[in-house]
């Protein structure tokens, strides 16, 4: 049975996933996750895609993006080539980088904008190191967390991307 289509248009904006193979790491290092930011900022030029809100985890990533032109697959297919192709070279791995199909589920609703915010920057607490500690030492976390777009919302740090 063929995978359903993608739906696309001008001005749409996506909750993006993409997940490592097997569920492995696909940031081993702080040069992986700068590689990563400057290839998504350069699909993001590109393509004209705009960047609302983003978390790097060590194995995934969630975007929260706009696509201008309604080129969704074409910002992707940039993307995850670029650092699936960089990620195989400077680690000698052979194979697929990224486990299936990207996610693109379509986000509409500025309330359903705000909770997605909110889970994307969540995401680095939202593990099981975190679970049996007090809000304070998560918060502290979050604060120090240099990969997500939460330290520019929070006014702790100029954007990035």
């Amino acid at each position: 049975m063929p995978r359903p289509w993608r739906i696309r248009f001008a001005g749409a904006k996506y909750h993006v996933t993409s997940r490592g193979n097997g569920r492995e790491a696909i940031f081993w290092s702080r040069d992986d996750h700068q590689r990563f930011l400057e290839q998504l900022d350069e699909a993001l030029k590109e393509d004209q895609v705009v960047l609302y809100a983003y978390v790097l985890m060590p194995n995934h990533y969630h975007l929260l993006v706009e696509t201008v032109l309604g080129n969704i697959q074409r910002f992707m297919q940039r993307l995850n080539t670029a650092y699936g192709m960089y990620f195989r070279y400077k680690h000698s791995r052979p194979g697929h980088c990224f486990q299936g199909r990207y996610g693109a589920k379509l986000v509409g609703g500025d309330d359903y904008i705000i909770r997605l915010t909110r889970y994307i920057h969540l995401n680095p607490v939202k593990i099981r190191r975190f679970k049996a500690t007090g809000r304070q030492e998560a918060l502290e976390h979050l604060k120090n967390y240099e990969w997500s777009s939460y330290r520019g919302y929070a006014g702790l740090a100029e954007p990035e991307v």
